[in-house]
């Protein structure tokens, strides 16, 4: 299978009732997950070293369905259920509370990457103050464990912001805002473009499980589907994302 026809078709995929259940269903996320493995290696082959990691990417997705099928259907209803959600912030508060939910953490935000600058912006947050909104208003630095995670385009976990030699500038607010460990997923459109980061916080150091990781990159990549779609449909001035202040808490977000 052309890796460019993945989105197509994962998109159409991802209205079956039950991934899973059906084993016409497995037999199609096998034979789908083996062409985009055999696309991968021919396209490294090739050189082509960005289109071969999208056939990855395209693979792994399968590969979740048939080892999480109950999970990838509730991943599938969330982020469907987003799709009905207008403006941008309440999309993005949403979501948030799915990811912390998900990572059973009790603080996060997401943020999305300028196109121009790849700087990144929070446009949704829980449980933080003024303070921190401030002081991650505009992220374009590769210290903070988001902006390392937009770098490399892959997630990211600091375990404990204490010891990690590269968050020394940011140590003083995470002090300040209770915070000593983060992990921080990108959401990656299909077409591999950066549009956002989700990031959530622990008050104590902490390496969250590999299963929990999974599902979290599962799921950030259905929300980068919906938010480049939306961001297509209302750009991000008309969307009013631009206008917030970085230390004001977000209209209806809990802080």
């Amino acid at each position: 299978m052309n890796s460019s026809e993945a989105g197509l078709w994962y998109e159409d995929f991802t209205r079956c009732d039950v991934p899973g259940t059906d084993r016409r269903v497995q037999i199609v996320l096998e034979n789908t997950e083996a062409a985009f493995r055999r696309s991968a290696v021919r396209l490294r082959q090739c050189g082509e070293e960005h289109r071969a990691r999208r056939a990855e990417r395209f693979a792994a997705w399968a590969r979740f369905d048939l080892d999480e099928p109950s999970m990838a259907q509730q991943l599938y209803v969330a982020a469907a259920g987003l799709r009905h959600i207008r403006r941008l912030e309440p999309l993005a508060g949403q979501a948030l509370d799915d990811v912390l939910s998900l990572a059973r953490a009790d603080r996060g935000n997401v943020q999305l990457a300028d196109p121009a600058s790849g700087a990144l912006r929070i446009i949704a947050q829980h449980g933080f103050d003024a303070e921190f909104l401030d002081h991650f208003a505009v992220v374009d630095d590769d210290r903070s464990a988001c902006g390392r995670a937009a770098r490399r385009r892959a997630q990211l976990v600091i375990t404990d912001v204490i010891t990690d030699h590269g968050f020394g500038p940011h140590r003083r607010i995470a002090a300040a805002s209770g915070f000593r460990a983060v992990q921080s997923t990108p959401l990656v459109d299909k077409a591999g473009h950066l549009v956002g980061m989700i990031s959530t916080h622990y008050p104590s150091p902490y390496d969250p499980p590999t299963r929990d990781m999974r599902i979290i990159r599962r799921y950030a990549d259905l929300l980068a589907q919906v938010l480049a779609s939306h961001l297509i449909a209302v750009p991000p001035a008309e969307s009013g994302w631009l206008t917030f202040g970085g230390a004001a808490p977000l209209r209806g977000l809990g802080t």
